[in-house]
């Protein structure tokens, strides 16, 4: 019975801590300005406006060891969606587009076996590379980078891709301290500034 009571209590007083942190928590500047409302109900409203961009994105977000944010969209989306496979052709490409088959300007960086990175500058569409990697990622105009991607098949040489070039939150951890949320940005690291709780 002992144990029961401390259980419930330890699950009461993560939740109440939870709630505790639940909030709007902002950033902004003239042309910049971003948001997250943590609902008590454990899910999210995210904003974020820029002069050419405006996001809006719902999920779920939970609190682990009292300083990490944990944020997944709903309803999830892929990052990344790549088709491989072999065409009767000397050189290898890749294909690109977003899930809506709209072409889009990216950088694509190839990765080597021994972890060489080789860029592609300001691409569109289709790439048409020279060497053969062994992992890829792309990153859009916009700043937004794609997951990496392992090659599969040792003679692939004919890559369609589809980028999700909105926003998606997979398992995205953000910094809590005290009253604030330092964002990771879109290429993956920690923001040089923080969200202010309101």
């Amino acid at each position: 019975m002992k144990k029961t009571i401390n259980l419930f209590f330890l699950l009461t007083s993560i939740s109440i801590f939870s709630q505790n942190k639940s909030g709007v928590y902002s950033y902004k500047t003239s042309h910049y300005s971003e948001s997250i409302n943590l609902l008590k109900d454990g899910t999210f409203r995210y904003y974020k406006n820029t002069e050419f961009l405006k996001d809006e994105i719902f999920g779920n977000w939970q609190l682990r060891n009292d300083s990490i944010i944990v944020l997944d969209s709903y309803p999830q989306k892929s990052k990344l969606n790549v088709i491989e496979g072999l065409k009767k052709q000397k050189i290898t490409t890749i294909n690109v587009k977003d899930f809506r088959g709209n072409p889009f300007h990216y950088n694509l960086y190839l990765i080597s076996d021994k972890k060489d990175t080789v860029l592609y500058k300001n691409q569109f569409e289709a790439s048409i590379i020279k060497e053969k990697p062994n992992f890829f990622y792309l990153v859009s105009s916009e700043g937004l980078q794609s997951p990496v991607y392992k090659i599969t098949g040792t003679k692939s040489n004919c890559f369609d891709v589809m980028f999700e070039r909105q926003r998606v939150f997979e398992n995205e951890q953000w910094k809590l301290l005290e009253n604030t949320i330092i964002p990771l940005g879109l290429d993956g690291k920690y923001s040089n500034y923080k969200l202010l709780k309101e």
